[in-house]
């Protein structure tokens, strides 16, 4: 659930079937994060572009905190369920 608030508040803007980032008509690279199916299918791939290279969000637009990398690099650690 902690999960899920993280990444609906910073990466569901962009990373949606329908993005609410403004002109932004479709989600980078297909990638949507808008359900819990969608997060943990791209499990890899968040903690990859949000842990490891940082590279997620990008020049951390929005707002990602240490403390919500943590989270998300002990979720995809103990199984990304």
């Amino acid at each position: 659930e902690e999960v899920k608030r993280v990444i609906d508040g910073r990466c569901v803007s962009c990373h949606a079937d329908k993005p609410g980032f403004q002109g932004m008509a479709e989600a980078p690279k297909g990638v949507k994060l808008d359900t819990p199916e969608r997060i943990r299918a791209q499990a890899s791939q968040i903690h990859q572009q949000t842990v490891l290279s940082r590279a997620m969000p990008p020049g951390n637009l929005t707002g990602l905190t240490e403390e919500e990398r943590l989270q998300l690099d002990r979720w995809y650690r103990d199984g990304a369920k």
